[in-house]
């Protein structure tokens, strides 16, 4: 079997602005700062046992065994073995470290997975970390086709802490390098708190996106902010806990954006983290559910995990992308 091992992310700043419908039609254009994190997706691939009655198996949250690639209902390996063109008879296993549809990007991570898996499998050529990232964004957007951002598959793809800008000429992407006494510090301060609801990303985040217009101002606000986190990150002269309070800002400004991207029990959990020691956080994802986000200064973790009366997750920056990781 081919497994690989593929990191979702955590974004700080400038999510919304990675849509193209965005960032084409509205110099200067979008930015994103985030990070792989060490919470992975799986994906495996193997030749099906000859002598069954059916063609592939697919086993992720349920099971399926069809006769046709057109009969498969997971959407990404449907459209891979479309993709490249694959007949020959095979068996999927998907699986992954955090729930799904939790804004952890962890649809795209499962198709930068899923890309990778294959290229291994049948001797494809194998294509550099960010060419991968760009089959990955064209295929989930022109295949199978869904409404995404053009970052998840960026971190998936790279892994690390990235600055990411994308306009109407491209995208440039810029490693952020910490000191390790810094990376720790971040790692040390970031928590994740789970809402306890998950949510539909691609019908919210089309919601946005035919807004894009109304909601122009606010997308360059976030654009800026993603700015500032990264100098806040780069310059070792400006204390991380800064960050806190440009997240609040973020979510303040992100919550503009759509009445649905929040609701009363996310707003109250939100403001329980404040209460208990975060000096600011966000809502992950397109919005609705799945994890928040909090910058916790590392003195008031400890009451902060105790009085949050939800499940919490603590992280590290994974620094390599999708790999495989299983013969």
């Amino acid at each position: 079997m081919i497994l690989t091992q593929t990191p979702l992310r955590v974004s700080l700043f400038g999510g919304a602005t990675d849509y193209p419908e965005f960032f084409i039609n509205h110099p200067p254009g979008g930015a994103v700062l985030g990070m792989a994190i060490n919470r992975f997706v799986y994906a495996g691939v193997q030749p099906m046992h000859p002598g069954q009655d059916f063609k592939y198996r697919i086993q992720y949250s349920r099971m399926e065994d069809c006769l046709t690639v057109n009969e498969i209902k997971h959407p990404a390996i449907r459209a891979a073995l479309q993709y490249y063109n694959i007949t020959e008879p095979l068996e999927f296993h998907g699986f992954g470290d955090m729930p799904g549809r939790a804004g952890l990007g962890s649809s795209s991570a499962f198709c930068v997975g899923v890309l990778k898996a294959l290229q291994e499998h049948f001797n494809l050529p194998i294509t550099t970390p960010l060419e991968l990232a760009g089959e990955a964004i064209a295929f989930e957007r022109c295949l199978i086709p869904e409404t995404v951002g053009c970052q998840d598959q960026i971190f998936a793809a790279v892994g690390g802490i990235n600055f990411i800008t994308f306009n109407r000429t491209g995208v440039r992407i810029q490693p952020i390098r910490l000191s390790t006494r810094r990376t720790e510090e971040l790692e040390n301060s970031l928590v994740l708190v789970y809402t306890g609801s998950m949510r539909d990303a691609h019908v919210m985040a089309a919601k946005q996106v035919a807004d894009v217009e109304v909601n122009r101002d606010q997308l360059n606000n976030l654009t800026e902010l993603a700015y500032a986190g990264r100098n806040i990150l780069m310059c070792k002269n400006y204390s991380l806990s800064l960050l806190g309070g440009l997240l609040d800002k973020a979510w303040t400004i992100k919550m503009q954006l759509n009445r649905e991207i929040s609701n009363s029990e996310i707003n109250q959990l939100y403001q329980r983290g404040l209460a208990y020691g975060a000096t600011g956080g966000k809502l992950l994802g397109a919005g609705g559910g799945g994890f928040l986000l909090f910058f916790v200064p590392q003195e008031n973790r400890q009451k902060f995990e105790t009085k949050i009366e939800a499940p919490t997750v603590c992280f590290k920056i994974s620094h390599t992308g999708t790999k495989k990781i299983l013969l």
